[in-house]
């Protein structure tokens, strides 16, 4: 009997481990991680959670930069997924009233762009950046561009972050994986 705890905490152990190594890894295949690129708008996908708003504030940083002279920002929802509660510190941050775009109708990723992307081809808009976790970089991505294919709209991709690999962050790492399968499954991407 003892025997058998000694596997079962070895097998513990091993595994901790293997998730260890592997999460970064897993991670990193998920962020794209382009360099910022000038361009007419900056879309802020909804999920920036409290305290931080890393893309809300990537967003203005970039604004700032010049990068962009429009900030789109999209999401239904309360905190981080309400795109007018992301505009709110943005405008915290001293950015022009003029400057920003709210889509307060997505519920999704796939929403995000699809809510968008009728702002985007009103204003004309040539290019976007997309602002997002660095996990969920990949599948924005590939949606913006199945969405965008044919418009003439450039895509362009910054991390809200770099990659780093935090114990609250795992869960997300891994269900990115299941939705983007799921994604795929759709034809969303």
């Amino acid at each position: 009997m003892k025997r058998i705890y000694i596997f079962i905490f070895a097998g513990a152990v091993i595994l901790a481990a293997g998730l260890f190594f592997a999460i970064p890894i897993v991670e990193k295949t998920l962020y794209i991680g382009d360099k910022p690129h000038k361009a007419d708008a900056i879309i802020v996908l909804s999920g920036d959670t409290d305290p931080y708003y890393l893309r809300t504030k990537k967003a203005v940083e970039l604004y700032k930069q010049g990068y962009a002279r429009y900030i789109i920002f999209s999401g239904y929802g309360a905190g981080g997924d309400n795109a007018e509660f992301l505009a709110k510190i943005a405008l915290h941050y001293n950015i022009s009233k003029q400057a920003i775009i709210i889509e307060p109708n997505a519920r999704t990723t796939y929403e995000n762009f699809f809510f968008a992307k009728p702002i985007i081809l009103k204003h004309n808009f040539k290019s976007i950046i997309i602002v997002t976790s660095p996990y969920h970089q990949l599948r924005s991505y590939l949606v913006a561009k199945k969405l965008f294919a044919g418009t003439g709209v450039s895509i362009y991709n910054c991390a809200s972050s770099r990659p780093e690999i935090r114990i609250r962050d795992i869960r997300s790492v891994l269900m990115e994986y299941f939705k983007l399968l799921g994604y795929y499954m759709l034809g969303r991407v």
